[in-house]
């Protein structure tokens, strides 16, 4: 799921990136990830009773990898920081940066609302018209004797997946940088999966730590690697490779999706304190790590995108 994801997002990405663009190309991977989590939110119960496992593929693999904090941290530092030099005035900088911030957010919310509402249509039709109970899951421990036949088919389509791109980025040249973004996918969703035990052992009700704490990682992560590709000569293939962990692992590790959703259910306070807090941490480690450099060295990308 997490190499799907990645595929959906760059795959956007470039799809949206032309001349005369009337919006920044990452908001359609963002709107179209949080528009399947909020289906997935709503037939949550359905999907358990389904396939218990195809809930977190969808909503953590799937949407989480669509989305990304990090990038959209990095655009709305860029905007700041006037990153493509365009020819304007510097409060302009910050009109441009707000509405990084904005529209993001706005597109995002609009994303999840439109998916609770298809995912409350999708109720009232066949096969969804059973109401299904709500479910209690109960963690007993890893073991292969709790895998069954289902599981058994998904584990071995995952690593043949996972071994399939790795094999491709290691024996072709063309596409590298895709390739290996969907390498490292992976291990950034599987990291955020992780880190969101958190999630329910810290500030419970009160601040989603894991998440945060993915968020947060990833965003220092691809501050040091725009930095590695902004100040440091680099050979393509250094290049590919620090493109591919930033779209594959950085990508993957934060999420915008899970963020909205979290969001949306915390009580109105806690709200302003986790968004507000993700946000300015976020744009202190880009400041801190891209900013010095920039402001003293100025702009000189070794690795071209």
């Amino acid at each position: 799921m997490a190499i799907l994801g990645t595929l959906i997002r760059v795959g956007l990405i470039r799809l949206q990136t032309y001349d005369g663009q009337p919006v920044f190309s990452l908001v359609y991977a963002q709107w179209i990830g949080c528009f399947i989590m909020g289906m997935v939110v709503q037939q949550k119960d359905a999907l358990l009773q389904w396939y218990l496992p195809i809930h977190v593929g969808l909503s953590t693999g799937l949407c989480g990898s669509i989305t990304t904090f990090s990038s959209w941290q990095l655009d709305i530092f860029k905007a700041f920081a006037n990153y493509d030099a365009s020819d304007h005035y510097r409060g302009y900088n910050i009109l441009a940066a707000i509405s990084q911030l904005l529209v993001t957010l706005a597109m995002s919310l609009n994303g999840l609302v439109f998916g609770y509402h298809v995912g409350q249509l999708l109720s009232r039709v066949p096969p969804f018209l059973y109401t299904y109970p709500i479910s209690e899951i109960i963690p007993h421990g890893y073991s292969l004797h709790h895998l069954n036949r289902h599981d058994a088919g998904v584990i071995t389509l995952g690593t043949l997946s996972w071994i399939g791109v790795i094999l491709a980025a290691a024996l072709t040249s063309h596409q590298r940088d895709l390739t290996l973004a969907c390498v490292f996918a992976p291990l950034g969703a599987l990291l955020r999966w992780h880190l969101s035990i958190f999630n329910t052992k810290v500030w419970k009700g009160q601040f989603f730590f894991g998440t945060f704490l993915a968020n947060m990682i990833g965003t220092l992560v691809l501050a040091i690697v725009t930095l590695l590709e902004s100040g440091v000569v680099v050979s393509t293939i250094g290049c590919q490779v620090l493109h591919g962990f930033a779209e594959g692992f950085c990508g993957c590790l934060t999420t915008i999706s899970t963020f909205m959703v979290e969001l949306s259910n915390l009580p109105l306070k806690h709200t302003y304190t986790y968004g507000m807090t993700s946000v300015i941490l976020g744009q202190c480690f880009m400041f801190l790590v891209c900013g010095t450099f920039i402001w003293t060295q100025g702009v000189n990308p070794s690795c071209s995108t």
